[in-house]
């Protein structure tokens, strides 16, 4: 399956751009940041947190649900932590 977008790291950001796009090219990410492509991006930027406006303007694009789900932190209520929690109350 190809997919329409790819990330890229920019400006301290992981962001979403047209897959389409090389190196040297304007373009801009999905979140309306305007940019070149750069020729290269370091190891250690694909470690930098993924910019919010793309990541959700991908996930709405990819049919994927929001995350976190429910407004809650990743992690937080398992089945498991949720029971024991209710059995305490």
């Amino acid at each position: 399956m190809k997919r329409e977008f790819r990330w890229l790291p920019y400006e301290g950001r992981r962001h979403a751009v047209r897959a389409v796009l090389v190196a040297h090219e304007v373009g801009e990410t999905l979140c309306g940041v305007p940019l070149v492509v750069p020729a290269t991006s370091p190891y250690e930027r694909w470690c930098w947190p993924t910019c919010p406006g793309c990541d959700s303007a991908w996930r709405s694009h990819e049919g994927i649900p929001a995350f976190p789900r429910d407004g809650r932190a990743p992690g937080r209520y398992t089945p498991r932590r949720r029971q024991a929690r209710d059995q305490r109350t």
